[in-house]
């Protein structure tokens, strides 16, 4: 009996042992996951915000250009 009792705790504690490794890797493997989505986060910021300023460089730039545009159209009409 006390034979049967040792092996049924040592298959309980082999099970316990298993899952618990799983989720140990589970969890590293979601730490790594969201290092990696929060890299990504940051590298498609850097991108929006480098292309938010060629934006603005772009509207000032026609700005000036609709500015020199109406110049020359008013210079034409005299």
């Amino acid at each position: 009996m006390a034979n049967t009792v040792i092996v049924a705790l040592i298959s309980a504690g082999g099970s316990v042992l298993v899952a618990v490794t799983a989720l140990i890797l589970n969890y590293r493997g979601f730490a790594s996951l969201d290092t990696r989505m929060h890299d990504l986060e940051t590298r498609v910021d850097g991108r929006l915000n480098l292309m938010q300023t060629d934006m603005k460089d772009l509207n000032r730039a026609m700005t000036a250009l609709e500015i020199d545009v109406a110049l020359l159209k008013d210079k034409a009409d005299r």
